[in-house]
């Protein structure tokens, strides 16, 4: 009997073939166009968001000057009539300079912190998003990351502002304190892009996030200085991928000193292959989510 001419051949797919697909297309220009075709949408998502946090507040949008300023006036309260710290090393000295320093590692980590907080559930809250199979989920961290920079850059226009009142003068260093988002926004989001697919099976993952971030917060030296530190403990906080970046903006905007370009470094491509392993793992996972909500 002669075979029909007109049978498929069916092929069975390569083992692995997903995953080489998947790591081909994390190249640095392949990642970048991936985001940027998506422009539009994301910028949508990040202003719904950001417009979120104010929606029905009298004073809208003028709340996100307020409440930075609202803190640093009750830290620089606390810290001039109870703690009366000293912080060695920097220029920028007193009650205000203290509160200045402070309000600075604030700054960064309110970045970090609330978009990790915020993810665990991220999916879950837009169940809608997840039915439709065209629309990029991995952009939802992305837009929520925009909104906190966003307030971020605020709250560090104020320590500025108070730099200039305080000593009358703004270093030349502070064009550098931009590049402290790179590595911040890179390793956010690798984070987020972990979280947001196990938030989805595991429920108790937000309260175990809560406590994580605290305890980060802590070992964090945002209320202290890293040398204040004893030394077999240093060591292991000078690690901490949020200490560089808040050291950066600290010397570039407050003390008027140019970067470390070495602790800089490191910290961005640290950053970078945690960003990337989290969008590897966000999008190897993203085709069990509709089924998991």
């Amino acid at each position: 009997m002669q075979a029909s001419p007109h049978v498929m051949v069916v092929r069975r797919p390569r083992v692995g073939s997903f995953w080489s697909g998947l790591l081909a297309g994390l190249s640095p220009v392949a990642f970048a166009r991936h985001f940027w075709r998506r422009r539009e949408i994301l910028a949508t998502f990040a202003r719904i968001e950001f417009l979120s946090r104010y929606h029905g507040a009298q004073l809208g949008l003028l709340w996100g000057l307020v409440s930075p300023l609202a803190t640093l006036a009750v830290y620089t309260f606390v810290f001039s009539v109870v703690f009366k710290p000293t912080w060695a090393g920097g220029g920028q000295g007193g009650v205000m300079g203290y509160a200045l320093i402070l309000f600075t590692g604030l700054a960064v980590f309110e970045v970090f912190a609330g978009c990790v907080n915020r993810t665990p559930r991220l999916l879950s809250e837009n169940v809608n998003f997840i039915k439709k199979v065209l629309f990029p989920l991995e952009i939802l961290p992305v837009g929520i990351l925009c909104a906190g920079a966003l307030e971020s850059l605020v709250s560090l226009a104020l320590v500025a502002l108070g730099v200039l009142l305080t000593t009358g003068s703004l270093s030349w260093t502070v064009v550098f304190a931009p590049l402290a988002y790179v590595p911040l926004c890179m390793l956010t989001l690798g984070v987020c892009w972990f979280l947001a697919p196990i938030g989805v099976f595991l429920k108790d993952l937000g309260n175990i996030v809560g406590v994580a971030v605290q305890l980060y917060f802590f070992a964090t030296p945002i209320l202290y200085p890293l040398s204040a530190v004893p030394e077999p403990y240093r060591r292991l906080l000078a690690i901490n991928p949020l200490h560089p970046v808040v050291d950066h903006l600290r010397r570039t905007i407050i003390w008027g000193q140019t970067p470390d370009w070495a602790a800089l470094a490191w910290v961005t491509v640290a950053s970078a292959v945690v960003m990337l392993a989290g969008y590897t793992f966000f999008a190897s996972a993203k085709r069990l989510f509709a089924d998991a909500v």
